[in-house]
């Protein structure tokens, strides 16, 4: 009872945590799934390698973020008086008396859209990967995420450089930060600024939410093959939602590979395999009432059981028992481990008189005879009643209890 006890609170306290020990793990899974752990040692090539891309995914971010502007004025025809490219900014100049207050909020949310859209066409190329090879390299989903964290933080790293480089107050010879851009428009045509900050406010609010919604599914369900969401269903699920497989459990597809090369076995002095299959049906004569039957079977009131042997057939018309499976009701093939048949016919004597027929003089003078294992039949160990038949090519057995 204390064992029992200890193992019920263990699984308790192991799949039914609080929500405070949920989020206690996750935050502290967070570095490790970046690559920034320090624990148990730290790793200073990943932590390099993750400092490294995003340092320079700074530098994409910042020139499709104006580039697209660029490209927008440039449709619509407005004049532009200067673009330059610089490591830590962008001066882009043009005149803005000549832009609607659609085209000016256009211009304003174009930057962190076009980011947006790369970040959702990366999210497809690395969906691609998983599917076509499996499991992509670790350098791509570490670009990913800094690519999808700089596109949450564009609008503050743009509006910190633009108050740093004091261009929140309007000139026509100097480049206007995005975020005052509304608020000089409607101060302008309206004499009033206030619309145009509420209205910035709720695009980067938009954006925000966009954005880190990507890498909310990113990190959740592509980075690191879906470690996260592992870890998350391990700690929300209960104990009957996970596949345990049982000890010495195959495939289905793994017991018909094994049954194919069983019959088609050829041993160096004439051996041969066969299959037997052997049906045991269980019958209730009355259903035990608060029993339910197992996941996926019908309710009959019977349970069948399948017995696969597979026998080694000797020129002697020996058979020796090679290996043995078992299916049980509930769909699970399980191999069955007993040598005991094995042991007991290496030390009989019936095993020494089958050593000493395997001698080559023995077998020169069986060439012309039949050979006797083509006329054995195959019984059950132990002997049981059964009647036999053919299918195909496999010889079958059921045994009837």
């Amino acid at each position: 009872m204390l064992i029992i006890s200890r193992s019920d609170r263990h699984k308790s306290s192991s799949v039914c945590c609080g929500t405070a020990e949920r989020t206690r793990l996750a935050v502290r899974l967070l570095p490790s799934l970046l690559g920034l752990s320090c624990r148990p040692r730290p790793r200073l090539s990943q932590i390099s390698l993750s400092l490294f891309l995003f340092s320079l995914m700074w530098f994409p971010r910042l020139y499709l973020h104006y580039c697209s502007q660029w490209i927008f004025l440039q449709t619509q025809q407005i004049p532009i008086n200067r673009f330059w490219l610089g490591a830590h900014t962008v001066d882009l100049v043009y005149q803005g008396s000549l832009l609607t207050t659609l085209e000016e909020v256009l211009v304003v949310l174009l930057g962190p859209l076009t980011l947006n859209a790369a970040t959702l066409l990366l999210l497809l190329i690395r969906w691609g990967c998983q599917l076509v090879f499996g499991s992509p390299p670790s350098f791509l989903s570490k670009f990913i995420m800094a690519a999808a964290a700089w596109t949450v933080l564009d609008p503050l790293a743009v509006f910190a450089v633009d108050a740093i480089l004091g261009r929140l107050f309007y000139s026509s010879d100097e480049p206007l930060a995005d975020a005052a851009k509304l608020y000089w428009h409607f101060f302008r045509t309206e004499q009033s600024g206030t619309a145009g900050i509420i209205i910035t406010l709720f695009l980067y609010a938009v954006h925000c939410i966009l954005s880190f919604t990507f890498l909310y599914v990113y990190f959740l369900r592509l980075h690191n093959d879906g470690r996260l969401l592992d870890i998350y269903q391990r700690l929300h699920g209960t104990e009957r939602e996970f596949f345990v497989p049982h000890d010495m459990e195959v495939s289905n597809q793994e017991l018909d590979y094994i049954v194919k090369k069983a019959e088609q076995w050829r041993g160096f002095n004439g051996e041969r395999r066969k299959v037997a299959v052997y049906d045991y049906i269980w019958t209730e004569e009355e259903p035990v009432e608060g029993l339910a039957p197992p996941t996926g079977t019908p309710n009959t009131g019977c349970e069948t059981s399948t017995h696969v042997s597979i026998y080694t057939l000797h020129l002697s018309g020996l058979r020796q028992h090679y290996r043995h499976f078992l299916r049980q009701p509930d769909g699970a093939i399980i191999q069955v481990m007993d040598d005991s048949d094995t042991n007991a016919f290496q030390t009989s004597e019936v095993y020494e008189q089958h050593e000493r027929m395997k001698s080559e003089t023995h077998l020169r003078e069986r060439k012309g005879r039949k050979a006797g294992w083509r006329s054995c039949r195959v019984e059950p160990l132990g002997g049981s009643d059964s009647s036999s038949g053919i299918k195909g090519q496999r010889d079958l057995e059921v045994g009837g209890l």
